[in-house]
């Protein structure tokens, strides 16, 4: 009953709200929103309808597919062990090859979801699962096995064991032996390994050097056709790249200055020589630049992504998210203050800048990232800012980081679930606006499959003051009533909060402080 009283007094009151006008126009389409943008990683996604997992991480830099043995690198003692398939996933049949995998794949599937696997580059992976590597035993060792991507003889669902390599054609075989083709409806998404430009410091027993430019392209090659070798119709993401250092010189590789006096940056290499391997096989090999995004941005001293929930962290991570598009906006952190020089970010387009320049076509994803706090309201907002960004700004697939916490699913099933029943909002971004980005966010969306039907989410981003919402549509189409679904600060419970209706093309609506609410309109 208190939590009843405290949520209406919150929408009735408007002594110190603010108000701020938002203007959609539900006929100007922006585009398709992907619905892979709703991805996390290999973690339970509970009810929140998400739609891709992915199989990846330090760990799948060493996996080898036919005994499911992997690394821990150095967020573990160097250690080789069956923890991936045994202890993480706990399936019981981890000396089965591909065991790991296919289970991943058939449990994506049993919820609903497409599975995004990684495919090992960085040229050996675990042979044992025998403990600790010591440096003494860095590859080549007994304790690994040779990476090949072509085996010129016939495949096997039983691979040799001691023949000292693991062949990845193979396993791409595998996969399409279980579950057949990706456009047959089989595994549709392959990740080239994970981080490469932090092999030397995550993986010193197995990639010891730094890596450079034109050895990733070369991994990238022969990783990729063997692949589309395979499964023609598989989609490839690769790059992989851990953050900023990564995308501007490749953890300063050892060819990164000479390059870079050509190209700028290392993600404009790597596109540019993608273009010139489809020249080469008048095919794609990769269709996906994949990218991990931790944000930087500090508040208090703290990185957002500590999960520190002072009021200055809050406050910089509930404006992290325009870091990802505004040109208006200049975050506090390393970034700006040392490789920007107090430049904003504006990360998409300046990605999809490069794309357009490089190698046009390609998609772009996010199969890593996380702002942090996903027990406090600040992250759920955050979370929500994202996902709604990914999805006007065209991104093809992105996949939430770790275990999903109250506030990350909240944001989720904003998106996916708002009703518990799978309503979930619409599959084309239309335009909406806000005078205020800093204190709201909008997103709105129409349906391919539900005409007539509208959806908007908004944020109300002050954590002290109701946002007194003054809604105006623009267009042809008229909508009726409306259906007001949310969650705030006092619970991550998404709740039905109000039915109300539109006097012609506007309606009022008073938003709580720190809350996230989603309009379904008729």
């Amino acid at each position: 009953m208190i939590r009843e009283l405290a949520f209406f007094l919150a929408l009735t009151s408007s002594a110190f709200a603010t108000e701020v006008n938002f203007l959609v126009m539900p006929e100007e389409v922006a585009g398709p929103i992907s619905p892979y943008v709703y991805g996390i990683n290999d973690k339970d996604p509970g009810d929140t309808h998400a739609t891709v997992r992915r199989l990846g991480g330090n760990r799948m830099t060493g996996y080898n597919w036919e005994n499911n043995a992997s690394n821990a690198g150095s967020d573990w003692h160097q250690t080789s062990d069956d923890w991936m398939c045994a202890q993480n996933l706990h399936y019981s049949d981890c000396d089965q090859p591909g065991a790991m995998v296919k289970h991943f794949v058939e449990d994506s599937r049993k919820a609903g979801m497409d599975s995004l696997i990684t495919v090992p580059l960085a040229g050996y992976v675990a042979a044992d699962k025998a403990g600790e590597v010591t440096e003494a035993e860095t590859a080549p060792s007994k304790r690994w096995v040779k990476v090949s991507y072509h085996k010129k003889k016939p495949f096997t669902l039983a691979p040799d064991l001691k023949d000292g390599v693991v062949y990845e054609d193979e396993f791409v075989h595998f996969l399409v032996s279980n579950f057949k083709t990706a456009g047959e409806g089989g595994v549709k998404f392959y990740d080239l390994d994970n981080e490469p430009a932090l092999w030397p410091s995550t993986h010193p027993r197995i990639h010891p050097q730094k890596t450079s430019y034109w050895e990733m392209v070369n991994r990238t090659e022969a990783a990729a056709e063997n692949i589309h070798r395979v499964d023609p119709t598989a989609t490839v993401f690769g790059g992989v790249c851990y953050g900023w250092k990564e995308f501007l010189d490749l953890q300063d590789a050892p060819d990164s200055a000479d390059l870079n006096k050509t190209f700028g940056t290392y993600l404009d290499f790597y596109l540019a020589q993608m273009r010139s391997l489809e020249h080469r096989y008048h095919h794609r090999l990769v269709q996906v630049l994949d990218l991990h995004w931790y944000p930087e941005a500090q508040g208090g001293g703290k990185r957002v992504t500590e999960g520190d929930t002072s009021p200055d962290a809050v406050e910089a991570r509930l404006q992290a998210p325009r870091s990802l598009w505004d040109p208006g906006y200049v975050e506090k952190s390393w970034i700006t203050q040392y490789s920007t020089q107090g430049k904003p970010l504006r990360l998409i387009p300046w990605l999809k800048e490069k794309i357009d320049k490089d190698y046009p076509g390609t998609r772009l994803a996010f199969s890593e990232y996380d702002y942090g706090a996903g027990n406090h309201v600040s992250g759920g907002l955050a979370q929500a800012d994202v996902l709604g960004i990914f999805g006007k700004y065209g991104v093809f697939m992105a996949n939430y980081w770790g275990d999903l916490k109250p506030y990350n699913q909240a944001a989720f099933k904003l998106y996916r679930n708002y009703d518990g029943k799978g309503g979930s909002f619409g599959d084309t971004c239309v335009s909406a606006a806000t005078e205020d980005v800093a204190k709201t966010s909008i997103y709105a969306a129409t349906d391919s499959k539900t005409p007539g039907a509208l959806w908007m989410i908004v944020l109300n981003k002050d954590p002290q003051s109701s946002v007194q919402g003054k809604f105006s549509f623009k267009g042809k189409e008229t909508y009726g009533a409306y259906e007001a679904y949310a969650f705030d600060a006092q619970s991550p419970e998404i709740r039905l909060v109000k039915k109300g209706v539109l006097d012609k093309d506007r309606f009022d609506y008073s938003l709580p402080p720190l809350s996230a609410t989603i309009f379904v309109c008729k």
